[in-house]
């Protein structure tokens, strides 16, 4: 008798090697496994197949009840068999380990972990694994590694000219001359590799989507007044002000249409839009900078009560910066007219923020922001630079 992720439950009984046990009643397991998207599965210790979840044909090309009571081998080819089985040996000494596998059908390349299963007196009576679809992030991150590889060759090949350029001036400084030459090359050689990084992604917005690059310096300007405003040190001011003018990046994973779309967006196209968080951080969580920018970023849709996105974590657990990125980020959006909406009035904005102070939004940043517009007569630039710029504005700051 086999287990199965469609028709068996967990409260079935597994027979394996001659030992007879029982994992977890029938109706908890359907509940718990209907709504995975991992490929869960159990080989016996003989390496036959005694349960796999509903997702098992999606993963390996196969129906489960094809596999039922056989060995696993035919699912991968002479490559990934031999990790799978090492895999295997390893969960049966007892041990836990993770490889990376693709399935011989459906080329899903898959994080796969084997952990052993053991009865109620601790023996060892087969093997549990979790199989999850990794394809597109390694992708992404093949995607990135080009990109950054990219980046190093430019890098050399300024650093090169810069160590050209540094030679001839020592020949004509002296010593003290050289020693203040070297040292701003140096903060000069860092500052530029930075740029080239950010000059790279803020060009890849612009072209997505121009709106994006007006709409992240004019919430770039908020937040840092806003950052000011509450006494932040200014490596704190400078952190919100660069995740500020970055914080959209993500959306050059989303198609333009659906950017510009002037209809109400379907349930798809919105969740599509909520991933842009989460790819920002994807992207900028490579870069070095000298603050926890793809973090703030990351949190800057998330919300006080946990009704945001993507995590949907509390305030206690936001940064201080994505709460007053949050805040400005949302000011400016209803205050700029949209392909579906005309621009709402600068009142009805500031006291939509105030309603939702210590609901959605921070009351401290939200007060600050209040005092900044009402008492200091906060106004954004009218005119209107490249976001490259004024990243470089930024960077210089630092």
């Amino acid at each position: 008798m086999f287990l199965t992720g469609y028709s068996w439950g967990w409260g079935r009984i597994l027979e394996t090697s001659g030992s007879i046990y029982k994992i977890m009643d029938e109706e908890q397991s359907r509940l718990l496994l209907s709504g995975v998207t991992d490929l869960l599965f159990v080989y016996d210790t003989s390496g036959n197949v005694v349960f796999v979840n509903k997702v098992f044909e999606k993963f390996t090309g196969y129906r489960p009840e094809e596999f039922y009571g056989k060995p696993f081998s035919p699912l991968f080819n002479k490559f990934n068999l031999e990790r799978a089985v090492n895999a295997y040996k390893l969960a049966l000494t007892g041990e836990c380990s993770q490889s990376e596998i693709s399935f011989k059908n459906t080329k899903i390349l898959c994080e796969y972990r084997n952990f052993p299963l053991r009865d109620n007196r601790g023996d060892i009576i087969g093997v549990m694994g979790i199989a999850r679809d990794i394809t597109v992030r390694k992708q992404r991150e093949e995607e990135l590694k080009a990109m950054n590889e990219l980046l190093e060759k430019q890098v050399v090949e300024h650093s090169a000219r810069l160590s050209e350029m540094n030679g001839e001036l020592v020949e004509e400084m002296n010593d003290h001359k050289r020693i203040e030459r070297e040292l701003k090359q140096s903060i000069g050689k860092l500052q530029k590799s930075l740029r080239i990084v950010i000059h790279s992604l803020a060009s890849t917005i612009e072209l997505k989507d121009a709106y994006a690059a007006g709409h992240q310096k004019r919430v770039a300007q908020l937040a840092r007044c806003i950052a000011e405003e509450m006494g932040l040190l200014k490596s704190r001011v400078d952190a919100v002000s660069l995740a500020a003018t970055l914080h959209d990046i993500g959306k050059i994973s989303i198609p333009t249409e659906v950017l510009g779309k002037t209809d109400q967006l379907t349930p798809y196209e919105l969740h599509m839009l909520k991933t842009h968080p989460r790819v920002s951080y994807d992207i900028l969580r490579e870069i070095e900078f000298p603050y926890p920018v793809a973090q703030i970023v990351l949190q800057h849709h998330e919300r006080m009560n946990g009704s945001g996105y993507p995590s949907g974590v509390f305030g206690k657990d936001i940064l201080l910066e994505a709460k007053i990125l949050a805040v400005a980020d949302v000011i400016e959006a209803m205050l700029t007219p949209r392909p579906y909406r005309p621009a709402l009035n600068l009142d009805k904005v500031l006291e939509y923020v105030s309603e939702q102070r210590g609901i959605l939004y921070d009351a401290h940043v939200v007060y600050a922001c209040l005092v900044i517009f009402h008492e200091k007569g906060f106004r954004f630039e009218p005119e209107f630079n490249s976001n490259i710029r004024f990243i470089e504005e930024v960077l210089l700051k630092v």
